[in-house]
């Protein structure tokens, strides 16, 4: 066979099978063969991948496109951020309000068409389920493609307030949700913060006249994420529908999916790159200050300890497209959330492989896999043949000091700014063609909507 594109020398990591030498052959977008590094293949394009090893593209399952800046916008700006890290599937939350109150999600085709215009990667939707007419939408939402939601038990109140969001979900609404997703087969992905006790705790500790990220970690504490992750469990187990917990970054509130596993409930368990490299000792300040907040130094390595045993599923990086204008030197007029795609696969390298000895195998488990096995996205996150030929090749020992100008975001920062990390991407290759290469972008935009 004649191949379109041949990636050939370079170390193969499967999330399933594991690394082993050799080639991978792509035809009509889809690896079509892999086969034996001495094994010759022919092709159009031949790309030598020697001294590199190649990977499912990553699949970031956590993002807000459209949060701090338009969709469309988003859609130019942050889906080239995300190929610049070797990210090739996106999967965005996605909120609407008409006027001052949530509304259902009728503008599903426009975004669709949106994504299949401007962007450079293939983009799939989770949408907010902030009210009951949303939420008895869920059939509807399934049948075009959406198949994941997400349910906020924090925000109500004056926490809603603190990111402009009007939040009518209670208990009885999210058990509503699972229910009806645990019949149609969806995913109810979950912000587990009690929204009461964050409520009252985030106004004595301002009242107290502390600042800084801890004082943010203070006011909402880890143990109100560990309790509403033991309450949601619960619920989940009488719906018989399973929870995924996003962003989960403490110690304490992985220790509470532990036990809800144990007793039967069908939970996945994502954490974001910040928990893995920030403490509320940071320097970073208010750039990194996300809900829930970066925590201690025990909580990064318990993380870490989380994702090399496999207790933690995914990494999601909550990636929301704040401008720096937004962010200030006081904690508490900062605006939450910061860019992350660009640096994600680098963190896991650096600071998971290279620092802790986690197996490139399972960064690619919680990097691609995994992802594409809960959230229903065929074809993706894998090397096997007749998957989608979403690579990223990276050069592991390549050490270069993190620079936001580098990584395409339209936030002017990261929170890794200054910071050395090793093992980088250094071609993005989607669907066979490749998007990204020695950080810079190339060809023109061709990310498809994903409608799982």
């Amino acid at each position: 066979m004649h191949f379109d594109l041949v990636v050939t020398g370079g170390l193969l990591v499967d999330p399933d099978w594991g690394t082993l030498p050799g080639s991978l052959g792509v035809k009509d977008g889809r690896i079509a063969a892999v086969v034996s590094p001495h094994q010759e293949l022919t092709a159009d394009e031949t790309v030598d991948a020697t001294g590199l090893v190649v990977m499912p593209g990553v699949i970031d399952p956590h993002t807000h496109l459209g949060y701090a800046q338009s969709f469309d916008a988003d859609l130019v700006t942050e889906t080239r951020s995300a190929a610049l890290g070797g990210v090739t599937t996106v999967l965005s939350f996605y909120r609407q309000y008409k006027g001052a109150q949530p509304a259902p999600y009728d503008e599903l085709p426009e975004l669709a068409a949106a994504v299949n215009r401007a962007s450079v990667v293939d983009v799939g939707l989770h949408f907010g389920m902030l009210a009951e007419s949303q939420v008895r939408e869920i059939p509807k939402y399934a049948a075009a493609g959406v198949t994941s939601h997400k349910f906020y038990m924090a925000y109500r109140g004056p926490d809603g307030a603190t990111v402009g969001m009007v939040n009518e979900c209670d208990d009885g609404l999210l058990l509503e949700g699972l229910r009806l997703l645990g019949r149609e087969g969806g995913v109810a992905c979950v912000h587990a913060e009690n929204t009461d006790i964050v409520n009252r705790s985030m106004r004595q500790v301002r009242e107290s006249g502390a600042t800084g990220l801890r004082a943010w970690s203070d006011a909402r504490p880890a143990f109100a994420e560990a309790e509403n992750i033991q309450r949601v469990a619960f619920l989940a187990r009488r719906a018989e529908a399973p929870v995924y917990l996003v962003h989960i970054g403490s110690r304490e509130s992985l220790d509470a999916a532990r036990r809800a596993r144990e007793e039967g409930a069908t939970v996945w368990v994502e954490t974001c790159p910040h928990y893995l490299t920030h403490t509320y000792d940071s320097p970073a300040g208010p750039l990194a200050k996300i809900n829930p907040p970066v925590r201690s130094e025990d909580d990064v390595e318990a993380m870490w300890e989380g994702l090399i045993d496999g207790t933690v599923d995914t990494v999601g990086t909550d990636h929301c497209a704040v401008p720096l204008d937004r962010k200030g030197a006081d904690i508490w007029a900062a605006a939450a959330g910061f860019p992350g795609m660009a640096t994600t696969l680098p963190v896991l390298l650096s600071e998971g492989h290279h620092k802790r000895g986690m197996s490139l195998t399972r960064i690619a488990q919680v990097l691609a896999r995994n992802s594409a096995s809960i959230f229903n996205i065929p074809g993706k996150g894998t090397l096997r043949v007749g998957a989608d030929a979403d690579l990223v090749l990276c050069d592991l020992g390549a050490e270069r000091v993190v620079d936001h100008r580098a990584l395409g975001s339209s936030s002017a920062y990261s929170i890794l700014d200054g910071q050395t990390l090793r093992g980088w991407p250094v071609r993005t290759v989607l669907r066979g063609r490749t998007v990204a290469v020695d950080g810079q972008i190339v060809g023109e935009p061709g990310g498809r909507f994903l409608a799982r």
